[in-house]
């Protein structure tokens, strides 16, 4: 699905204009950010969860000079669905 029909569903789900639920749905995704890059979980309810997990930093080869290189530690975001949400889908 994309952003326009996700605006869109929601939109006649509620009963709001497309334009207040595409400010919100902008708003959660910055918000969500910010939580996660400040070292926040973010619990969305019948959703899931959003967890920020740092990466350790590595040593890998370069595949065409044969390079050692290091990589540098990465903060990445780890998705748990809630059991409300996994029920619906099966």
């Amino acid at each position: 699905m994309d952003n326009r029909t996700f605006i869109d569903k929601i939109a006649e789900k509620t009963g709001r204009s497309r334009e207040e639920i595409s400010d919100l749905t902008e708003s959660l995704g910055v918000i969500v950010a910010e939580a996660i890059k400040d070292g926040d979980i973010v619990a969305i309810p019948s959703v899931g969860t959003f967890e920020p997990k740092l990466r350790a930093e590595r040593i890998t080869i370069h595949p065409s000079s044969g390079k050692k290189m290091l990589i540098p530690p990465k903060l990445t975001i780890n998705f748990k669905p809630s059991s409300l949400l996994k029920q619906k889908i099966r």
